[in-house]
């Protein structure tokens, strides 16, 4: 999830702060979800069954108990200060698509092409990608990583000699490592490398320069002499690997080099060979900043209090674990390719040996990349993503039933919840409905 600052969320929540680790499993309650353009009506082409479940869906959005009276979307959005949500829904294997509110208040509409951070849904693409080396032979998914890091190594301590951190458990965040979100950096900020980010920057230097973006010097003095300062902690082992699952987006980072020294490959134009293109996802990029040719196209984040996010999108050189720019209809063919690769239908990108053991739960319920949860024939995979000014959240049924939100607020995730219950009411889905108190 790329993730959330610790901002609170509601109790009832199914989109978790990623800084509250314990409630991220709490998402696989939700269903899938279904929407569309309702302030500028049915795009042409769409189907008459869908735009009616959706006018029913948006009038009709449900809380997490049965029996609360429903709220129009409108309204809460207004109340949640959250301008835009942009919304597709997979179903029978046709994706459709619906945008709501503004991209930016005041200016343009969200519509299915409108771009959002996706934040921590970075990771199961990332994953995907990670899988390809494997089933090519670049990789080994229990090996040690530092054998084919080369850039930067993991730093050897007590943990790691009892047990090696491993790219699988890098996948199911279970390798010990630290680093559960990073809140990126602010436009005009000084970008640290990707090695930096990885050594990290101490207490004493997080601070400093927290500080110092608070009084306005956005050039906070590096730490070291001709380097960007950095955010975040440095990335280490602090338990052993492969005993219990803690949530990391240091791990997805410590991929991010791995894959970039196993191929020699920047690793935008990695993911765009391996994962992008293959399953159709022609708005997506791990461009960070994102090129000004598509900035027009992208949402503009913003506080729960309404107020912008200051200077727009927050950069994000921790790609892998929360730099994807996309769209939901593109996750949509992202979740949708996974199934496919699941069920044997299509083995294009991933065999369906490498899909099942992606989407097996381990610790955590976490599969290689996503939560997975339930039993067959009603299994399904997913993940939320929190970052600056925007929350995101991909379900996906095994049965090729799915749905992706996207939002432009810091509040986004309780609408996004409401959504969600109002559409698992509408499809009759076996899990996600609102439950009897």
């Amino acid at each position: 999830m790329a993730e959330s600052i610790g901002r609170p969320r509601s109790s009832t929540s199914m989109i978790p702060n990623v800084g509250r680790i314990a409630l991220l499993v709490i998402v696989g309650s939700i269903a899938t979800l279904s929407a569309s353009l309702a302030r500028d009506g049915a795009l042409a082409g769409s189907s008459g069954d869908f735009e009616q479940r959706m006018q029913r869906i948006v009038n009709g959005l449900r809380a997490a108990t049965a029996g609360e009276p429903p709220m129009r979307l409108a309204g809460r959005m207004n109340e949640l200060h959250v301008p835009g949500v942009s919304i597709a829904v997979i179903h029978g294997g046709i994706v459709e698509a619906r945008g709501f509110g503004s991209a930016t208040i005041g200016g343009p509409p969200v519509t299915p092409e409108t771009l959002f951070q996706a934040a921590s849904i970075s990771k199961p693409v990332t994953a995907v990608a990670a899988l390809a080396l494997v089933q090519a032979g670049n990789l080994d998914l229990d090996d040690d990583v530092n054998r084919s890091l080369k850039s930067w190594r993991i730093p050897v301590n007590s943990f790691t000699n009892q047990s090696q951190v491993t790219l699988r458990r890098l996948l199911n965040h279970s390798a010990g490592i630290t680093v559960p979100y990073f809140p990126g950096y602010p436009v005009g900020a000084p970008i640290p490398s990707l090695v930096d980010v990885l050594n990290g920057a101490s207490y004493y230097e997080r601070v400093r320069n927290l500080l110092a973006r608070r009084m306005g010097w956005l050039a906070a003095t590096p730490a070291r002499r001709g380097r960007a300062p950095v955010n975040t902690a440095p990335i280490v082992v602090d338990h052993e690997p492969g005993t219990r699952f803690e949530y990391s987006s240091g791990g997805y980072t410590i991929v991010q080099q791995l894959l970039i020294d196993v191929t020699g490959r920047p690793f935008p134009q990695l993911l765009e060979e391996l994962v992008l293109k293959p399953f159709g996802m022609t708005h997506s990029s791990f461009l960070q900043p994102l090129p000004k040719n598509d900035a027009p196209m992208a949402a503009t984040p913003y506080r729960a209090t309404g107020a912008p996010v200051s200077g727009g999108p927050h950069i994000y050189p921790e790609l892998a674990a929360a730099g994807l720019w996309t769209t939901p209809t593109d996750v949509a063919h992202f979740a949708l390719g996974l199934v496919h690769a699941w069920t044997g239908q299509d083995t294009t990108v991933l065999s369906q040996a490498t899909a099942l053991q992606m989407l097996t739960p381990g610790l955590g319920n976490y599969g290689l990349g996503p939560i997975v949860l339930g039993v067959a024939p009603h299994r399904r995979f997913l993940h939320s993503g929190v970052n600056e000014g925007f929350v995101s959240l991909m379900t996906m049924f095994e049965n090729g039933d799915g749905a992706v939100i996207m939002t432009n607020g810091d509040q986004g995730g309780q609408l996004a919840n409401e959504i969600m219950y109002s559409i698992a009411t509408e499809y009759d889905w076996s899990d996600g409905q609102p439950k009897v108190h």
